[in-house]
């Protein structure tokens, strides 16, 4: 219902701009987090490289000093961990390859092009598509995160194992 009166005209003028308020801070904050996220990801990818050179240089180091089944078990939990870690990074290429295809077909239509508040109304419906991917790609981010780490460190305290039992020997 439209205000009829100067009071409640102020009144509906000052809950639409709240609104909108609102809305830009959700958004800005919503951009702020993705971005977070992006960087989190990436540092985390780097931190699980290092560690599996890592891994592969202490193995070079202690080879000698594990036993036939400490090598299996140490070479079947970086295989797990590597295996999970690359397949995790395939999907989030087609992920984001699939994100990207979308956004250029929205931007690449003639009618958007030609009305700004079209284009605005489709990035937002193609954005609303792609934040309910983005939980559960977060929440397999985690899965996928825990896996590698754990597995690779639990064949690095193989490595560890053998290679402090080679000093003491």
């Amino acid at each position: 219902m439209l205000p009829t009166n100067l009071p409640e005209v102020i009144q509906h003028i000052a809950r639409e701009q709240q609104a909108k308020l609102a809305a830009e801070i959700s958004e800005a904050q919503l951009k702020l987090v993705t971005v977070s996220y992006d960087k989190a990801a990436s540092y985390t990818t780097v931190i699980i490289f290092g560690g599996y050179a890592g891994f592969f240089a202490v193995w070079q180091l202690s080879k000698q000093y594990l036993s036939k089944g400490q090598t299996l078990w140490a070479a079947l939990m970086i295989l797990i961990s590597l295996l999970s870690f690359v397949l995790f990074e395939v999907l989030k290429m087609v992920l984001v390859t699939r994100m990207f295809v979308a956004r250029v077909s929205v931007l690449g239509l003639p009618e958007v092009q030609a009305d700004p508040k079209r284009l605005l109304q489709e990035l937002k419906a193609l954005e609303q598509v792609q934040r309910s991917h983005q939980r559960g790609f977060m929440v397999a981010w985690a899965v996928v995160v825990a896996i590698c780490v754990s597995c690779a460190l639990g064949g690095a305290a193989i490595l560890g194992y053998a290679f402090v039992l080679g000093l003491a020997r």
